[in-house]
């Protein structure tokens, strides 16, 4: 049986917390990619120090991974303020026009384990306050 429900509003403290650990995840997987392009480059160009300029790249190997908590932050605050007032915006129009409908659907599925009685394991009834032991 499908329900129809409309998203008029959304919470924006649980979206600027989501926001920010997803963007500081993504901060950190492009940090240590800038850093280890950094690296490559400074070890590249000072290998070159023979030509008299390689000397002043050299120090690009440990700057790469200094940056790595500094993009992580950055991408994080951006990011977060970014997605923040995109919630903020979608509240304001969703009360003048309306919100999104979703139509959500009951599945006919088993009882997922966060539904399952308590007490219970493989069908065999379990007391609450008994703690199984040997797995």
């Amino acid at each position: 049986m499908a329900h129809t429900f409309v998203l008029k509003k959304i919470p924006l403290w649980p979206v600027i917390k989501m926001a920010f650990v997803v963007f500081i995840i993504i901060g950190i997987v492009i940090g240590v990619f800038y850093a280890m392009m950094l690296s490559m480059w400074g070890a590249l160009m000072g290998s070159f120090t023979d030509a008299g300029f390689g000397e002043q790249f050299g120090m690009l190997r440990g700057l790469g991974f200094v940056l790595i908590p500094i993009i992580a932050i950055m991408y994080a605050v951006f990011g977060t303020i970014v997605v923040a007032i995109w919630t903020v915006v979608y509240n304001l129009i969703a009360a003048v026009v309306g919100g999104i409908e979703l139509v959500l659907e009951e599945s006919d599925s088993r009882l997922s384990a966060a539904q399952e009685p308590r007490g219970t394991l493989d069908g065999a009834h379990v007391p609450p306050d008994k703690t199984i032991t040997g797995f």
